[in-house]
């Protein structure tokens, strides 16, 4: 392949996605939906294949990309128009906790941990399950959080309220399953588990989806039964 085959291939190429991209509007950027990144990525693909791959004629490249784009732009316009259509191509929020309970429905659903729940509750500053109200994962699979009434950023009315700190809270149950390090470390024991369990009036360990304690004592316990 020669320098200005290359110039020619690269100008059209650009050319192209730069006319098709204005027709796409931003949606690929300011809404990504799951879809939106692949659909962004292979568009890209398309683009580099026709530019280096001699074998590819750049007519047949373009017009594989306008297509592509079209069907991107027809998914896009159907989302809208559509209530049925939005939720096919576009899905909907996911609840990970509702009314202060963990959904493990909805954890299973996104594929999500209990622990990378908590890490990106930690990343959105609250330390405490306790403290939400509800979590949802977007359409674009990032995580919005509500905190509960108490735990709301504070107003001028409120910052003499000072409280004392919960420290870092730990796990001691998740998925049924005692964390024996975790007992050790707040040196607790298994008997500490089963009465702390019977004051809630929960008959077993394996009733438990999470459980965590603060260092001033205040226990957090989600069972496996969601009221929804």
């Amino acid at each position: 392949m020669t320098i200005i085959e290359i110039f020619v291939r690269t100008t059209i190429g650009f050319v192209t996605l730069y006319i098709l991209c204005r027709i796409l509007n931003k949606k690929l950027i300011a809404q990504m939906t799951f879809f939106d990144f692949v659909a962004g990525i292979t568009i890209g693909s398309i683009v580099a294949s026709s530019i280096i791959m001699k074998d590819v004629p750049i007519l047949i490249g373009m017009v594989g990309l306008v297509l592509f784009s079209f069907y991107t732009f027809l998914s896009s316009v159907g989302a809208i128009k559509s209530f049925w259509g939005r939720k096919i191509l576009e899905d909907e929020p996911t609840y990970l906790i509702k009314n202060g309970q963990v959904l493990e429905e909805g954890l299973k659903k996104v594929r999500m941990t209990m622990d990378a729940l908590l890490t990106t509750l930690r990343k959105k500053g609250y330390f405490y399950v306790d403290q939400v109200e509800t979590a949802m994962m977007e359409m674009d699979g990032t995580v919005s959080i509500l905190a509960k009434p108490a735990y709301l950023t504070a107003m001028k009315k409120d910052v003499s309220n000072i409280q004392a700190s919960r420290g870092i809270a730990q796990a001691f149950i998740i998925d049924g399953k005692v964390l024996s390090k975790s007992l050790s470390m707040l040196g607790k024991d298994i008997d500490w588990v089963r009465m702390i369990l019977k004051n809630n009036n929960i008959a077993k360990v394996e009733d438990v989806f999470f459980a965590q304690i603060d260092q001033l004592g205040n226990v957090y316990i989600d069972t496996r039964e969601d009221i929804t």
